[in-house]
Formats: C-alpha cells, sequence, structure tokens
C-alpha cells in the first residue's frame, strides 16, 4: 500500500457521481478540523478513485492543488467491490470502460471494501493548497 500523500488533483479521476450536499458538508467539516483526515483510495495505473469521490469534489471546492492519496490495484486480494444496492460482485472492467468514455458512474454503484481498513490520516490544509 503505498500512500502518495500530495497527488496533483488533476491526476484523480472521479468515478461516480456525488451528493452535492454531501460534497458541502464535507467540505464545511474539512475546514473546520483544518486537516484532511481521510486519503482518497485512487486505482494506481490510472489514478480513478475507488473510495472518496465526496472527499475528491470537497477538495475541489475548497480549491486544494493536491490530496492523500492511497494507490491500490483491483487485482489487491485486499480490495472487494461490490455493488452498493445488491451486494453482489462488480465487474471492474465496467468501472474502466465507464471511466474511458468520459463517464462517471451512477451516485451509490459501487462499494469498495478494504482488509484490513484504511488509516486515518492528519495533514494540514495548508499543504495541500500548493
Amino acid at each position: 500500500m503505498l500512500i502518495d500523500t500530495l497527488r496533483p488533483l488533476c491526476d484523480v479521476l472521479q468515478s461516480e457521481h456525488v451528493d452535492p450536499a454531501n460534497v458541502k458538508r464535507l467540505s464545511e467539516a474539512i475546514i473546520r478540523a483544518g486537516h484532511w483526515l481521510e486519503p482518497i483510495i485512487v486505482e494506481s495505473s490510472k489514478g480513478i478513485v475507488m473510495d472518496g469521490n465526496h472527499r475528491l469534489n470537497a477538495a475541489l471546492q475548497l480549491g486544494l492543488k493536491r490530496v492523500p492519496c492511497i494507490q491500490l490495484d483491483y487485482a489487491d486480494p485486499r480490495v472487494c467491490v461490490r455493488h452498493w444496492q445488491t451486494g453482489q460482485a462488480f465487474e471492474v472492467s465496467r468501472i474502466y470502460s465507464t471511466i474511458a468514455r468520459g463517464e462517471t458512474l451512477p451516485y451509490k454503484t459501487t462499494r469498495h471494501l478494504f482488509d484490513p481498513a484504511l488509516p486515518v490520516i492528519a495533514i494540514p490544509l495548508r499543504y495541500l493548497c500548493a
């Protein structure tokens, strides 16, 4: 597992639609904390968000230039992808093909599970603005 503490936002690709109200609440919470507390999990070769689409949008809303990321591979046995509503296995190739078309999946399509759980961090926002 590689923590890329200052990955440029332009290298992170949104994979699902988000709820704007949740993005706003998250942005406000990040400002109150003054620190970025949870890394965005991205697929290592393309930077596709596995977990953290709302955090990515909050970073964009806050005008950050970089975000802390953990890079994983879908072949990694610690990564499990399920369909959000059914709990059934989700075909990872569908994620790649959707992103390749320049589209994003609908809100709450996938649920990525990680074993073991991923770390909590605390990076001051000032390091993410430049």
